[in-house]
């Protein structure tokens, strides 16, 4: 049995990030990009964390991995080189809010880290799943 499809939560409100996203994940067939403002995400965020923070999440089998741990997580799931990825990752925590207030128009939520999935927030992230490997 090959192991579940991994999840990327962006913001997908802006064609740019839609499109470095289709970059981040071209050709990998084990992850699937879901922007942030649909709903089975909306209902997702809210089993797992009580709310509907405004943060990038990508979840691994049984990890739901969030901000700036994400982001290290994403690069180094796409092979980018280990300092890169450090650089990257070190950074957003300095430029994440400022960032997130002038181009998405609020700040992202402080939640960075890795957490276990929530049993009540899995099955929507299997819906979510689903949807994609039924096209």
């Amino acid at each position: 049995m090959s192991s579940p499809l991994s999840v990327l939560v962006y913001d997908g409100r802006k064609a740019a990030f839609r499109t470095a996203v289709d970059v981040l994940t071209y050709g990998m067939d084990d992850l699937i990009a879901v922007p942030w403002e649909s709903a089975p995400v909306q209902r997702f965020l809210e089993a797992q964390f009580g709310g509907r923070p405004f943060v990038f999440v990508l979840i691994e089998g049984d990890a739901v991995h969030a901000g700036e741990t994400a982001v290290r997580r994403a690069l180094d799931a796409r092979g980018v080189a280990t300092p890169l990825a450090r650089g990257v990752e070190s950074l957003y925590p300095r430029i994440a809010d400022p960032f997130g207030r002038v181009v998405h128009g609020e700040a992202p939520a402080d939640i960075h880290g890795t957490y276990r999935l929530d049993p009540d927030a899995r099955e929507h992230i299997e819906a979510i799943r689903e949807r994609h490997e039924r096209g």
